[in-house]
């Protein structure tokens, strides 16, 4: 009964838009002295227009009739730029959308081959490819053509995550990659061992307060890179913590050093990379309290609690640096620390 109802409803809907665009018509062609034909006929247009848009809608598949205001808006528009014919067209390409089955070629998804590695645009990829160059690299059956092309590579990338990898192949039976890896790390160490001397020469000659806390800042932070970038190893390794952590300490004494947030976290991670979590804690609720911003010490304050024992606090640090916008290389130890 309701389906009877529906299309006389329909019916009746679409033979009065039909009548009201012939009424239009004949109205505009037989419009008054003072009337415009032009003006009359595109008042006319739109009423016909709002009447065809609801019959249209009545013809449409139940899914598409939603969201109400739009899809009348949009059929008026197309019976009032396309009298007569325009909202009819959108039913029917609604209709063949519906009904007419897709070919089962095109619905279905096809399988795609794996692709080939191509050895000469190893050098375009970028850093977010690091990790899948380095695992060639370490592929001692690839062809020696393949791992030079990949050390190539690596050779953007920061140093402090290809250190250990570099330092590998300084015993790799192939000269040639040994001799690239060895210039690659000889070539970080010597830039950075350049700058402490040009640092210790301006340090030498500078006689102001502000200048020479600068620049005991900056030795701290050189030495503490030849740390972060592996380049330091042995016996080197300590004493470079120990130059480190003495300038950091004489920049501090200098006038404006005790209120240096930057100086206080420097010197905790000198104290992290020394394995001594008990002085490095301290060391960093105070570059808290001089404004460094939390979520940017927590990977830290983790690390120390860690080394300490403490487990529950690890597990709460996580947790809430989880909630952060944490570093891509975190993810997995704090899936760890938050499962």
């Amino acid at each position: 009964m309701l389906d009877n109802r529906e299309r006389l409803i329909t019916g009746l809907a679409l033979a009065g838009a039909a009548l009201l665009q012939a009424a239009a018509i004949v109205g505009a062609l037989h419009a008054g002295r003072f009337a415009d034909p032009l003006v009359a006929l595109l008042v006319l247009q739109a009423i016909v227009a709002a009447a065809e848009a609801v019959a249209f809608r009545r013809l449409l598949p139940l899914e598409l009739r939603e969201p109400r205001r739009t899809v009348l808006l949009h059929l008026w528009l197309a019976s009032m730029l396309v009298p007569c014919v325009g909202g009819l067209i959108e039913v029917l390409a609604a209709a063949w959308g519906k009904w007419v089955p897709m070919r089962r070629s095109l619905r279905d998804p096809g399988i795609v081959g794996r692709p080939e590695f191509v050895s000469y645009l190893v050098s375009r990829v970028a850093h977010g490819g690091g990790a899948r160059v380095q695992s060639r690299l370490v592929n001692t059956r690839a062809a020696t053509s393949d791992r030079l092309a990949a050390l190539v590579a690596i050779q953007g990338l920061p140093t402090h995550t290809t250190g250990a990898l570099l330092r590998e192949l300084l015993a790799d039976p192939v000269d040639d990659l040994r001799l690239l890896a060895y210039g690659t790390l000889d070539q970080a160490e010597n830039e950075i061992v350049r700058k402490i001397s040009d640092s210790k020469e301006a340090l030498r000659l500078t006689a102001s307060d502000d200048e020479r806390r600068a620049l005991h800042r900056r030795l701290a932070e050189l030495h503490f890179e030849l740390v972060y970038q592996q380049l330091a190893q042995g016996d080197v390794y300590q004493h470079t913590l120990k130059q480190a952590d003495g300038h950091a300490r004489q920049a501090q004494a200098l006038p404006g050093g005790e209120h240096d947030a930057a100086l206080w976290l420097l010197r905790a991670r000198l104290a992290l990379a020394q394995h001594r979590p008990d002085a490095a804690a301290p060391l960093l609720e105070r570059a808290s309290e001089l404004g460094f911003p939390r979520e940017r010490l927590l990977p830290w304050l983790a690390e120390a609690a860690f080394l300490q024992g403490h487990h529950a606090r690890t597990a709460e640090l996580a947790a809430a640096l989880a909630h952060g916008s944490a570093a891509p290389a975190l993810k997995p130890a704090l899936d760890y620390w938050t499962s």
